[in-house]
């Protein structure tokens, strides 16, 4: 009953407001009768000037013939009073019929196709088909986009990342390079092209990323990523030593948090200490923590693999980690780097084939 009341309120106030303007008539008479009272009003200032001497005679009668041949030229012009009360019955009649027609029209047409009895649906009960994502669309999207604009830094900032999650390190690194060429160069920045380039050249550092950490560090010389990849990248230059001693600075320095016990595994690794404690660690953090520190401890084993390699079981963790983790991109570029690897073991290609069947 409430709907029904509001609804024709509000119809009536919308059809009162639009008819409005049909149902006044302008008065032509009005306009008629205004012209008479300012010729009697200028006929009084007239006479009075010309009393006080301020025109002569010829003057005023000049004056006072002007202003009548005006009052004779509006009466003559102006439409009969019958005609303008004929008008304007005429208007307000199709206003009063609108004002009925138009409502009953709405309501018996909502009463034919809607749905009156339906209860409200609030927003956040309502289901959304999910729409598939199609990520090598978007990223050809992205790249028609970026050819017909190549100075549009944030069109690769965009895409730097999602060429990343695609196993496209290459591109990755270079969108990387073109966002700072055009924007300018930040820690995080720098830190991200050197990433790149440690998985496009399948873990190791080289020259180019290890100037990207410098860099990275320089703008702030306390970044926990940058520092961790110069670590790594000391190990691959045979100093050991320096690179646990850096990481250990660097495990010192950070919060409990899933990096920390990444770090905390890489050093466990390098010194070939017991990593029962990093797990039991991993264990009892939070279950997002947990997630997080899992994913760094998979990133730390892709790392090392990728590097200096691995046997078959570790390749095998690995692939099956990045198909737990959902990183299908990062597990197909693991099987390939396994296949080449194991290439003549026939055993460890049937393994691998397996595995990645089981992912399709």
């Amino acid at each position: 009953m409430t709907f029904w009341l509001i609804a024709c309120a509000l119809i009536a106030v919308i059809v009162i407001f639009t008819l409005l303007p049909m149902m006044r008539g302008k008065d032509e008479g009005d306009s008629l009768d205004f012209a008479r009272a300012f010729y009697r009003d200028r006929e009084a200032e007239l006479r009075n000037q010309l009393e006080a001497g301020e025109i002569d005679q010829t003057a005023f009668e000049a004056a006072l013939a002007e202003q009548g041949r005006r009052l004779l030229a509006l009466a003559k012009n102006a439409p009969e009073k019958t005609g303008q009360a004929s008008a304007l019955a005429r208007r307000k009649m199709a206003a009063l019929l609108m004002l009925v027609v138009v409502p009953v029209l709405a309501i018996g047409l909502y009463l034919k196709l809607g749905r009156p009895g339906m209860p409200d649906v609030p927003l956040a009960s309502r289901q959304v088909a999910p729409k598939d994502f199609d990520i090598a669309t978007a990223i050809g999207k992205i790249e028609a986009h970026l050819a017909r604009n190549p100075d549009d830094a944030r069109g690769f900032e965009v895409v730097a990342p999602v060429y990343m999650k695609a196993g496209r390190f290459d591109d990755a690194a270079n969108a990387w390079r073109r966002v700072i060429a055009l924007s300018g160069e930040t820690a995080q920045r720098q830190a991200d092209l050197a990433e790149a380039l440690v998985a496009a050249a399948n873990g190791v550092i080289n020259a180019e990323a290890r100037k990207a950490l410098e860099s990275a560090l320089k703008l702030e010389p306390d970044m926990p990523r940058a520092r961790y990849y110069l670590a790594l990248s000391l190990e691959q230059d045979g100093k050991k030593d320096a690179a646990v001693k850096m990481l250990e600075k660097l495990r010192d320095d950070l919060p409990e948090s899933p990096a920390r016990l990444r770090v905390a595994a890489e050093i466990a690794r390098l010194t070939g200490a017991p990593v029962g404690s990093a797990a039991e660690g991993i264990a009892a953090l939070p279950e997002r923590e947990r997630s997080q520190a899992i994913s760094g401890m998979v990133d730390g084993l892709e790392s090392r693999l990728m590097e200096s390699g691995g046997s078959l079981e570790e390749w095998l963790k690995l692939i099956r980690a990045r198909l737990v983790l959902d990183d299908k991109a990062r597990a197909r570029a693991a099987f390939e780097k396994a296949k080449i690897a194991f290439k003549d073991n026939p055993e460890g290609l049937a393994a691998l084939d397996a595995l990645m069947a089981q992912a399709r």
